[in-house]
C-alpha cells in the first residue's frame, strides 16, 4: 500500500512531489501530460525569479527539479484514474492497469476548457475549432480568426494570436473585458484585435473547416463574421469527476480546509480543482507544498499512533 497517491501533474502536484520525495515516502503520482494547464501560457509573467516564460519552458523546468527525485517515486503518465473508492484501510485507485491501493490521497487534477456547446463547435472542432491557442496560433498564420471569451485566457490567447493572424475577433458577451489591466492594455491598444463587447457566439459555421463564425448583439442582431479559426476561452471547469464521496461546491470544486484537506480523513486536494479563490501558478505551487506538509504530518501522526 502507497504512503499517498497525487492524481495530477501539474504545477500543484509537482510542489508536492517534491516534498513527500525529500521525506522517503513510498508515492505514485498519476497525470495525463505532465504541467496540466500552464502548457497552454504563451508567456508567463509573474512567477517569482523566472520571468518572462512561456508556459512550456516553465513546466520544463519544474520537470528538471522533480527529475532529482525520479528514483523516489512512481511515475504513472498518460494513466488516467477513472474512480476512487473507499476501502475498509484506506482507499482506491482505479484506472484501466487495475486497482492501486494508498493511506492518503491529493487530488490535484486541475481544470479543462469550458465549453459553449452551440451548433458547430464539436463537429468542427480540430477543423478550425481549438481550445488551445498557443498550441494552434501557427496555423492560423495570415488568416483571420475568433477568440470567444473576455478574461484573461482569452485576452492571453489574443495576444498570443496577433503574432500570426491578420486579424483576430475578441468576442466577449460581457460589457467590457474582464481581468488583468496590463494584458487589457495591450489587447485594447492593438490593431489587429476587434473588441465585440455584449456579443453571444451563436454558431460556427463550415463544411469541411471553419468558415464563418455569427454572434448577436444584446438586441438581436446578427452578424456572420468571416474567419478559419475559433479559439474557445471561456475558462475552466474543475476535473474531479472520478470522486463522488468529498464535498463539492456549486461550481464541483472540491472544498478544503486551511490544511487542504476535504471533508474525509485522509483525503486532500490542492490547486485549481479546489475552492481556493485564486487560480494561479504561484498559488498552485504553494498550495501543493502546503497539502503535502499536511500529509506528512497526518502519516507521522498515524505512526507515531
Amino acid at each position: 500500500m502507497y504512503d499517498c497517491i497525487i492524481v495530477g501533474g501539474g504545477p500543484a502536484g509537482m510542489a508536492a512531489a517534491i516534498y513527500l520525495a525529500r521525506q522517503q515516502l513510498h508515492f505514485a503520482m498519476f497525470t495525463g501530460e505532465i504541467g496540466g494547464q500552464v502548457v497552454y501560457s504563451s508567456d508567463v509573467e509573474n512567477y517569482l525569479g523566472l520571468p518572462d516564460l512561456s508556459g512550456v519552458e516553465l513546466v520544463q523546468k519544474f520537470q528538471a527539479h522533480l527529475e532529482h527525485y525520479q528514483d523516489q517515486f512512481e511515475l504513472h503518465e498518460n494513466e488516467k484514474v477513472s474512480e476512487i473508492t473507499r476501502l475498509e484501510k484506506g482507499f482506491g485507485i482505479k484506472t484501466a492497469k487495475g486497482v492501486y491501493k494508498t493511506k492518503t490521497i491529493l487530488i490535484t487534477t486541475g481544470s479543462k476548457h469550458r465549453r459553449l456547446n452551440i451548433p458547430g463547435e464539436k463537429e468542427l472542432e480540430r477543423k478550425g475549432v481549438t481550445f488551445c491557442a498557443t498550441c494552434d496560433a501557427p496555423l492560423f498564420r495570415d488568416k483571420d480568426v475568433a477568440i470567444v471569451g473576455g478574461g484573461n485566457s482569452a485576452m492571453d490567447a489574443a495576444l498570443f494570436a496577433e503574432k500570426y493572424s491578420s486579424k483576430i475577433h475578441l468576442i466577449n458577451i460581457n460589457e467590457q473585458l474582464m481581468g488583468d489591466d496590463v494584458m487589457k492594455a495591450k489587447v485594447t491598444a492593438s490593431r489587429k484585435i476587434v473588441i465585440h463587447n455584449q456579443h453571444k457566439t451563436l454558431r460556427i459555421e463550415g463544411k469541411d473547416h471553419v468558415e464563418a463564425v455569427v454572434i448577436a448583439s444584446e438586441d438581436g442582431k446578427e452578424e456572420s463574421l468571416p474567419v478559419e479559426g475559433v479559439f474557445i476561452e471561456i475558462g475552466l471547469v474543475p476535473v474531479a469527476d472520478f470522486i463522488d464521496f468529498v464535498e463539492k461546491d456549486r461550481r464541483k470544486q472540491i472544498v478544503i480546509d486551511k490544511l487542504n484537506l476535504t471533508n474525509v480523513e485522509g483525503v486532500y486536494a490542492a490547486g485549481d480543482v479546489t475552492d481556493v479563490s485564486e487560480k494561479q501558478i504561484a498559488v498552485s505551487v504553494g498550495e501543493g507544498s502546503k497539502a503535502a506538509l499536511s500529509i506528512i504530518k497526518y502519516l507521522g501522526s498515524k505512526a507515531d499512533g
